[in-house]
């Protein structure tokens, strides 16, 4: 059995997210009047608009959309890769919401007199910014400007808390192999992603160094080498795929030349929100700050 479950289709998109990465955090398209019925075309994006009460809005989602739960019992338009263009006309929203690198998807529903709205998330400023201009565009600034000030806020309170201390060497796990005795293949953070950012605002430092390669695959020996002193296994819902966490664990555990192991080091994160680079993201920054500075004393933080 191998983890490329959900998390195989998040790799894919995280891959095509960075490839058109560039300095340009959004691009507006097709500006009209203030959009009554709009369709989110990733599960970033459903939770960004939730967030800014654009729930009543919201008229159709994509088959991986599941939070909030409202978004349940709403039409679903196809994916990422394959959006259902005929059901996405049938539906007439007056914006779509998507990513910028679904050029493709974009091209096609312009040529169809559909406006949209395209945002990147690959970083955290990325993110920030998805938040402001969708609030923009859809007159919620307000929703969005309190939005972005409790984000500030969290973020200001662990880089004070943390500032100064010792950065240990930290390295994300998205994706591995289980149900053997021995990893061979693992998919980990690199320089240019949000993981990256919210390591460095938790007081940590990337063990992954290198800015070549924008989701890297290590080999046992490749994660001898970084010798990372705390590990982050991202896996989300392991409950629904039949992952034995505890196989998990005993194949770090058999890494044991590694300082994290040495140091039993080593976390699993389970939320369904880690791998979706949307307002909860910034969940992750709490967990990712007291798994760093275990050593701080987190009672008196808000989470």
């Amino acid at each position: 059995m191998r983890r490329f479950w959900s998390l195989f289709l998040f790799v894919i998109i995280f891959v095509v997210a960075l490839i058109g990465l560039n300095s340009q955090s959004t691009i507006q398209k097709s500006q009209q009047a203030t959009p009554k019925r709009i369709i989110t075309l990733a599960p970033s994006i459903t939770e960004t608009a939730f967030a800014l009460d654009l729930g009543d809005n919201i008229v159709a989602v994509t088959d991986y959309c599941d939070f909030p739960s409202e978004v349940l019992n709403l039409p679903k338009v196809g994916g990422f890769v394959d959006p259902n263009l005929e059901a996405i006309v049938a539906l007439q929203p007056d914006l779509v919401i998507l990513l910028a690198n679904q050029q493709r998807t974009i091209k096609q529903l312009q040529q169809l007199n559909i406006p949209t709205l395209a945002v990147f998330n690959t970083r955290l400023s990325n993110i920030k910014e998805a938040i402001h201009i969708i609030g923009q565009y859809t007159q919620h600034q307000k929703q969005a400007q309190q939005l972005l000030a409790d984000i500030e806020q969290k973020i200001t309170i662990i880089k004070e808390k943390t500032n100064g201390l010792a950065r240990p060497r930290v390295m994300i796990t998205m994706g591995h192999s289980i149900g053997s005795e021995h990893m061979k293949q693992v998919f980990i953070a690199g320089q240019n992603d949000f993981y990256n950012d919210l390591i460095t605002l938790a007081g940590g430092q990337n063990a992954y160094q290198d800015n070549r390669l924008n989701v890297p695959s290590l080999s046992i020996e490749g994660i001898m080498k970084i010798n990372p002193q705390v590990i982050i296994d991202i896996f989300p819902e392991a409950n629904d795929h039949d992952a034995d966490l505890n196989n998990v664990l005993q194949q770090w555990k058999n890494l044991d030349h590694i300082d994290a192991v040495k140091n039993n080091r080593m976390h699993i994160i389970q939320e369904d929100y880690a791998t979706i680079p949307g307002p909860r993201i910034f969940l992750l920054l709490d967990q990712f700050s007291r798994l760093i500075h275990p050593e701080l004393d987190w009672e008196n933080v808000s989470p």
